[in-house]
């Protein structure tokens, strides 16, 4: 979910240079960047050699969830215990700025246009809108229960907010920001990711052990799939063929073939999985186990297993950062 729109334009670029030089023998690297909770800590991986190569301390208190800008300048980290967002510098990676959201914030998310931050936050049941040019808070937008995440769809023109505590999901109208539908999902909506093509929206119930599609066009529930296990972070890879699921209970990470929109495949990885991420050239998959305090690693064209990366105390939030290096 992070950074989605500049990943979407990665994963183009990177088909182009296999075409003409062949590098995907080769592969390309990425930062992954893991929030922990209990250190207060940020733990970076490096995708070609699977290890932390840095550990940084923005400064808030249970940092939850990252976001990124779409060129890959500035990562936010949203931080559940003190309230706020730390926009970090990738390069230097320190603070540059520290933003108010609102209480527990949760789920950080870049517009597509790259403009605005915004973060939900469920103690306060609303979103934070930030200006990213002005560095300012611009508008608090009230939604339903607990929500947890942001997501956008690709042009830009709608916010889709899930609520866990009512168990729905906010539309909202990004130029005016107003809710202008509200759409059932199940208890505990979480994990939320939209296809390239802006044609399918899903979101994970976890209360209600199932995943939900639904047409984003129409805005209706096209189909509920079952999984046992309370699924949680959900992530859709570039090419828009397939969606991962980590389920909680379970610690299998399920994946669900966007065209017969049934599960294909489980993946057995680690204890109390939670967040998902995606390389942008679809390679690899990195997924938050708390109970290990560490991060599961996926080769996507195998579904194997192929590292488990130790990180900081209660690792909870994963996004990839979306400018790789050869």
């Amino acid at each position: 979910m992070i950074g989605r729109k500049t990943q979407r334009f990665a994963v183009v670029a990177v088909l182009a240079c296999v075409a003409v030089f062949g590098w995907i023998a080769q592969g390309w690297a990425y930062e992954v960047w893991v929030t922990n909770q209990d250190d207060h800590t940020v733990s970076i991986i490096d995708t070609e050699t699977n290890k932390v190569i840095a550990t940084i301390t923005p400064g808030g208190k249970k940092p939850h969830n990252v976001a990124f800008s779409h060129d890959g300048a500035y990562a936010f980290v949203a931080n559940v215990g003190t309230n706020d967002v730390n926009m970090v510098e990738t390069k230097t990676r320190k603070v540059v700025e520290t933003f108010p959201a609102g209480t527990k914030a949760h789920g950080p998310a870049v517009t597509p246009d790259g403009a605005q931050l915004w973060v939900a936050n469920p103690g306060s049941n609303d979103v934070t809108v930030i200006d990213l040019k002005l560095r300012k808070t611009i508008d608090t937008i009230p939604v339903g229960k607990a929500p947890a995440l942001v997501v956008f769809d690709p042009k830009g023109t709608r916010a889709y907010i899930s609520n866990g505590g009512s168990g729905d999901l906010s539309v909202i109208d990004v130029k005016s920001r107003k809710v202008n539908k509200t759409i059932e999902a199940g208890k505990g909506a979480m994990g939320t990711d939209i296809t390239w093509d802006g044609k399918l929206l899903l979101v994970t119930a976890g209360d209600m052990d199932r995943i939900d599609v639904i047409d984003a066009v129409s805005n209706k529930v096209k189909k509920r799939i079952a999984r046992q296990g309370e699924p949680h972070g959900l992530v859709v890879s570039p090419d828009g063929k397939r969606a991962y699921v980590a389920s909680r209970k379970a610690n299998v990470v399920s994946v669900i073939d966007l065209k017969s929109l049934k599960i294909v495949k489980e993946i057995p990885a680690g204890k109390r999985i939670d967040i998902v991420s995606i390389t942008p050239d679809g390679r690899r998959l990195y997924v938050t186990s708390r109970d290990t305090n560490s991060v599961i690693a996926i080769d996507t064209a195998t579904a194997k297993v192929v590292a488990e990366i130790p990180v900081g105390k209660d690792p909870h939030g994963i996004g990839t950062l979306p400018a790789g290096h050869h």
